[in-house]
């Protein structure tokens, strides 16, 4: 998961501007309006890279997270980003949730299996014979962030490294972690190992049915940090909508300022244009600067772009490598309204961030713009629901008809936008080591 040091033959150049660092290549324009100095609480040491390259148990999550600043701190911040957010006319936008109506989505790839040249236009993964992996403490309540490896004995080979999200649960898909080792399928002979902190667990596993593993110490109460990451496509075609998402995160932040709960928020952004553009990915780290952060935010406009696909990949690579903090709540929003280039000679592909998202324990919500197609929804949906995110559009025309142009056949929600993102953070803060909703399980 490293940086290509070329994209498609073309040298990536890094720079940075302010808070921001680009990432070009093709040709880019060499200037960027400067956008203020923005505090960077990242790190040197980038702790989350190491749940993909470990093999052993040693580097297990701690938890809590540490905290920058306090609510008081986090809230006059906060507020003041928010302040003269417009409320009127907010976008309209559906949501649903593909792991929830598992079987519902399922039939939806299943639409474009027998769709010409399939590989060279997307990143499928199989996510069939999908499993949980359940973690709980002693007394039997959900253990969140905490690392789980699956390990097949029979060839003594790492097969699966997650992070559990909020309500313990980690998926586990047979056949993807097959493809990634050639095989067609796996040993039965399966162990599955646990660290959270300083506790750990390991359990013998077939694979054949859920799994739940009991760590032998209880949970300790703490409260909870918050890491946020808007990745967007700032393209030309966006520039309707660019400016009406910047109003829907400022009413979002202000929305979480009058949330009765203590966390550490910290805000990061990954925008992304393409090759030739002014920047491949201009990445802004995580803050707890919000004041700061949404004036950065502010000056950002739309540009570039123009043959369709754009550098989703590029955007979601990147939005992997940032300090996600350990033991922390980890959303992302992927926002967009194009594919993409699945033609690009030493890219990454999404299936493959989607999984590094989830060794990580990072939930990524899509969010269709206008324009997106159909390959779009494919890639976004399938990013979603391999991250136990929801897959959200906006509305142009009814709520039906929306959905049906996404494929969408299961339950939909309908909202503003602004309120269906701030309830994504908010269900994320509240069911944080707490089993999940009914509406969130499905055990197919």
């Amino acid at each position: 998961m490293g940086s290509s040091p070329e994209l498609k033959g073309q040298k990536v150049e890094r720079t940075t501007d302010g808070p921001w660092e680009l990432r070009r290549a093709g040709g880019g324009n060499a200037g960027i309006k400067a956008m203020g100095a923005v505090p960077s609480s990242a790190g040197a040491v980038r702790r989350s890279r190491a749940l993909l390259d470990s093999v052993g148990m040693a580097a297990a999550p701690s938890a809590p997270a540490p905290m920058a600043e306090g609510r008081v701190g986090v809230a006059s911040r906060a507020k003041r980003f928010a302040e003269g957010a417009p409320a009127a006319n907010p976008l309209r936008a559906g949501s649903t949730d593909d792991n929830a109506d598992f079987d519902a989505f399922l039939r939806f790839l299943s639409t474009w299996s027998d769709k010409p040249n399939l590989a060279q236009s997307c990143d499928l993964v199989d996510v069939r014979d999908r499993r949980w992996l359940k973690v709980v403490d002693s007394s039997g309540k959900p253990v969140p962030a905490a690392l789980v490896q699956v390990v097949d004995l029979e060839h003594d080979k790492l097969l699966w490294a997650g992070t559990t999200y909020g309500d313990g649960r980690l998926p586990f898909y047979s056949r993807a972690a097959a493809a990634r080792l050639g095989a067609t399928q796996l040993s039965e002979r399966l162990v599955v190992q646990v660290a959270q902190g300083e506790a750990r667990a390991r359990a013998d596993w077939t694979g054949a049915a859920d799994l739940v593993v009991a760590l032998p110490t209880e949970r300790g109460s703490s409260r909870l940090a918050l890491d946020v990451v808007f990745a967007i496509d700032t393209t030309g075609s966006m520039g309707d909508e660019i400016q009406r998402i910047k109003e829907t995160l400022a009413a979002v932040t202000r929305k979480l300022v009058g949330l009765d709960q203590e966390f550490g928020l910290r805000y990061g952004a990954v925008l992304f244009r393409d090759l030739g553009d002014l920047y491949v990915t201009s990445t802004h780290p995580f803050t707890s600067d919000l004041e700061a952060f949404g004036k950065a935010l502010q000056q950002v406009g739309a540009a570039g772009g123009g043959d369709g696909p754009e550098s989703v990949n590029q955007a979601l690579a990147e939005l992997t490598r940032l300090d996600w903090r350990e033991g922390a709540a980890k959303v992302a929003f992927l926002i967009g309204d194009a594919p993409p280039h699945m033609d690009y000679e030493g890219d990454v592909p999404y299936g493959q961030s989607a999984l590094a998202a989830l060794a990580q324990g990072i939930r990524i919500h899509s969010v269709a713009a206008s324009g997106l197609d159909g390959l779009g929804t494919l890639v976004f949906r399938q990013v979603a629901q391999l991250t136990r995110g929801k897959f959200i559009f906006i509305e142009y025309g009814s709520t039906a008809a929306s959905a049906e142009r996404h494929g969408v056949t299961g339950s939909v929600s309908s909202n503003n936008l602004d309120d269906i993102i701030f309830a994504q953070i908010r269900d994320e803060i509240a069911h944080w080591g707490r089993e999940a909703p009914p509406a969130m399980v499905s055990e197919k």
